[in-house]
């Protein structure tokens, strides 16, 4: 191996963290193998298997239509205090147990609470929390429209997210502000049908 006499300056502060990780302290001859080991495994390249990407894992759990990939977080709460899970392999895991989508959302309570309106799903990769029953529509409705022959949706790694917002629109029912277009219902017709008959009174 060649060497070549010259001088590489080094700061005082680097020499000294080196000497006492390695216990050998300049200006010993021992430390000079630790500082080329060193600079040998930062030029040392990557191998190349490592810096492909890594494929998407197809493992996750299937629930009825809505598919959870692996990572998935699931969580509930009762008395106000959530608890969660996470989807790993096939299994949704609450710590050691494998545990149902109802299950899980019955871990507290009474048992008899739906697990797709008890249950709120984070897919991997995804900071936003939606409800798993809102996930279901979304999907049905992406079902729906496959049947029908309409285009399918863009590949998204976040399946249950298809149409998120068309199924959060609320539906009319108590509580529900649902405006109408100016005009239209039953008594604007009303109005409009006795307007016309004044007119057409002599």
């Amino acid at each position: 191996m060649t060497s070549y006499d010259t001088r590489v300056f080094l700061p005082a502060e680097l020499l000294t963290a080196v000497g006492e990780h390695t216990g050998h302290f300049w200006p010993s001859p021992l430390i000079e193998p630790f500082i080329c080991d060193a600079i040998r495994a930062w030029m040392k390249p990557v191998p190349a298997a490592q810096r492909l990407p890594t494929a998407a894992s197809e493992a996750g759990y299937q629930w009825k239509q809505v598919f959870l990939p692996e990572g998935t977080k699931l969580r509930a709460s009762f008395d106000r205090r959530p608890y969660f899970a996470v989807v790993e392999g096939a299994q949704i895991k609450f710590g050691e147990l494998s545990l149902s989508p109802s299950h899980f959302a019955n871990l507290h309570g009474s048992g008899n609470r739906n697990a797709w309106k008890a249950i709120w799903l984070r897919l991997p990769g995804s900071e936003e929390w939606l409800r798993a029953d809102l996930c279901r529509t979304a999907r049905n409705r992406a079902i729906a429209r496959m049947f029908e022959g309409d285009p399918p949706a863009a590949h998204t790694s976040e399946p249950c997210q298809t149409e998120v917002l068309l199924a959060s629109e609320p539906e009319a029912g108590p509580g529900v502000d649902v405006k109408r277009k100016h005009g239209s219902g039953h008594a604007a017709r009303r109005k409009r049908r006795a307007k016309k008959h004044r007119a057409a009174a002599p």
